[in-house]
């Protein structure tokens, strides 16, 4: 048996190894010198006038002149004349007290304004009472509505997903 003598292939050393992403001179970290550009620069206006402004006078305003036409005398209320003396409790007449079967003819509302309160109550009551029932079968309606609104305009409609419109048909059995 022979031994094989070892051999260890030459490297081409331009060709086999990979590039090194080595800078070949460090970047400038310092700011030397003036730049090579002229950059615009800014020159503040100078504060200390020159010349004094003119003064402003402002223009003489003549009086308004009067109406041609007079308005009208305004009457005023003759004040009355008070009493000089005060009537004595007395003098006055007596005060005649209606019976009081007939204060509670005059209390009671008649027809017209019994039904128009009752009527009113009566839609409020309803109304409140049928909101949410009303919610729940309108607002399907509506979305639909709005989506076909949306698509036939152009724009795209949001597609739900399998649990958004599983919440939104659990929110309608409450």
């Amino acid at each position: 048996m022979e031994i094989r003598e070892i051999v260890v292939p030459e490297i081409n050393v331009v060709h086999d190894l990979p590039q090194v992403a080595i800078p070949q001179a460090p970047p400038v970290t310092l700011d030397l010198g003036v730049p090579v550009i002229n950059l615009p620069h800014f020159n503040p206006m100078d504060m200390e006038p020159d010349v004094q402004p003119p003064k402003i006078v402002p223009p003489k305003v003549s009086p308004a002149e009067p109406p041609a036409v007079k308005p009208p005398p305004v009457k005023l209320p003759k004040k009355e004349q008070p009493a000089t003396t005060a009537p004595t409790p007395t003098e006055q007449p007596p005060v005649k007290s209606k019976p009081l079967t007939q204060r509670i003819i005059e209390a009671v509302p008649t027809i017209p304004q019994a039904v128009n309160t009752a009527g009113t109550s009566a839609i409020a009551v309803s109304a409140a009472l049928a909101t949410p029932l009303l919610l729940k079968a309108i607002r399907p309606t509506i979305k639909k509505l709005a989506k076909k609104l949306q698509k036939a305009l152009g724009k795209k409609v949001k597609v739900e997903s399998v649990y958004e419109r599983r919440k939104f048909q659990r929110s309608l059995r409450k």
